[in-house]
């Protein structure tokens, strides 16, 4: 009986070039888990992009900010306008910040994989630094005057006006930190696998909506004055439908673009997360599990239907929030086709769907039909059925193993 009992073999890739494992250092170098940081990267991009342009470009954006400044203090900041942007227009303003910013992420994440100790040297050498580029050049002019001057004095004018460019280059700094943090704190969560970043990345892009949503209400945006005027706001009455599919309209240009936003958020989240997690459960897994084929066909299957699921269900959730937005318009549409009469068009016409309102009206609506659809329709029985069918088409002879096994089982 033991002899019977074979040592079993790795998983390999071609089924000799190597062998396979949950192991962190080989399931890191894996297409799916590169594949879905790429996709968590790209999502985070433009979702930085489509926030920018639709509610700062041309309004709150930072070269605004320092045009501002520089007309206050009478001088040029310290930081470059290729850095900055500010002899460019529209969403160019942006592209050289995004891509420093990208990198900047990139390093915090290759910092994060470091010893403690080397993490420390790190952050320590960069307090110094910044220390040196505050009041380094005062301290040796301050001391170097002192000493040849043979006088013990405090720091004259023109020393202290040494620190203008220091506090300058500081504050220019922090304010490009400011509007990139979502792209900073992205990337160093998507690479350096951390949730608390990830979480950061989120919770400031939807931190900035909320209070861009509260400034831009009528009355608060009255009081802001020249300041609210610039913000960009959406219009109270809903303009006529310019996207949709199948030959009917349903959403606005503007609706497009927060359906968009929303989207690209739940694709960086759940790709990013995703990541995390199954790293994770690879990780607690016993080390005789690591290297069992069953385990890490698992892993494969379960990173497969990740990606497949990221961009199928996603785009149907997108899908689905237009004809919600929207559905009012396809009900009058089918109305007005079937029978012809005026009384849709006049509907259509009416001021209540062209407010907030209609919008209300347009997804409870939607939703009551499909949750009369999710008692009608045997939803649990047509997916059974059709992943009984999928199973039977891709494995025909493990079907019939399967099921000779199932009997002898019964018979024993």
């Amino acid at each position: 009986m033991a002899d019977e009992v074979q040592v079993q073999g790795d998983v390999t890739i071609t089924g000799s070039a190597g062998a396979r494992t949950l192991q962190l250092k080989t399931l890191r170098r894996q297409w799916q888990i590169i594949t879905l940081q790429i996709i968590a990267t790209a999502a985070l991009v433009g979702m930085y992009l489509e926030v920018v342009s639709t509610y700062v470009v041309g309004s709150i954006d930072h070269t605004m900010l320092f045009a501002s400044i520089e007309a206050l203090i009478g001088d040029d900041l310290p930081l470059g306008d290729w850095f900055t942007g500010q002899n460019r227009s529209g969403l160019a303003r942006f592209f050289v910040p995004l891509v420093i910013g990208l990198g900047l992420g990139g390093v915090m994440a290759l910092v994060a994989y470091q010893t403690p100790k080397t993490q420390q040297r790190v952050k320590l050498a960069f307090i110094i630094g910044l220390i040196t580029l505050l009041i380094g050049r005062l301290l040796l002019g301050w001391f170097t005057g002192m000493l040849f001057s043979f006088d013990l004095r405090l720091p004259d004018d023109g020393e202290l006006q040494t620190l203008e460019w220091p506090l300058l280059m500081i504050m220019s700094l922090m304010i490009m930190f400011v509007y990139l943090l979502p792209i900073i704190m992205g990337a160093r969560g998507i690479w350096g696998l951390s949730r608390k970043s990830i979480a950061w990345a989120i919770g400031f892009t939807l931190l900035f909506l909320g209070i861009h949503a509260i400034l831009t209400f009528p009355l608060i945006k009255a009081q802001l004055g020249d300041y609210g005027g610039a913000l960009a706001t959406l219009e109270s009455q809903i303009s006529q439908p310019t996207i949709g599919f199948l030959g009917i309209d349903l959403v606005t240009n503007e609706q497009f673009d927060l359906i968009l936003i929303a989207v690209l958020i739940l694709v960086f989240q759940e790709s990013a997360f995703g990541v995390i997690k199954y790293l994770e459960y690879a990780f607690r897994l016993p080390e005789s599990c690591k290297r069992d084929p069953e385990y890490v066909t698992q892993m494969d299957n379960m990173l497969n239907t990740h990606l497949i699921h990221t961009f199928g269900f996603l785009g149907l959730t997108g899908l689905a929030t237009m004809v919600a937005l929207g559905f009012h318009s396809v009900l009058l549409s089918l109305v007005s086709d079937t029978t012809g009469s005026q009384w849709a068009g006049q509907v259509s016409e009416s001021i209540e769907l062209s407010l907030t309102y209609g919008l209300v009206i347009s997804a409870v609506m939607f939703l009551s039909i499909m949750a009369l659809f999710r008692f009608l329709i045997p939803w649990q029985r047509i997916w059974g059925f059709t992943y009984s069918l999928r199973m039977k088409n891709s494995n025909p002879s493990n079907a019939e193993n399967s099921g000779e096994k199932e009997f002898l089982d019964f018979q024993l």
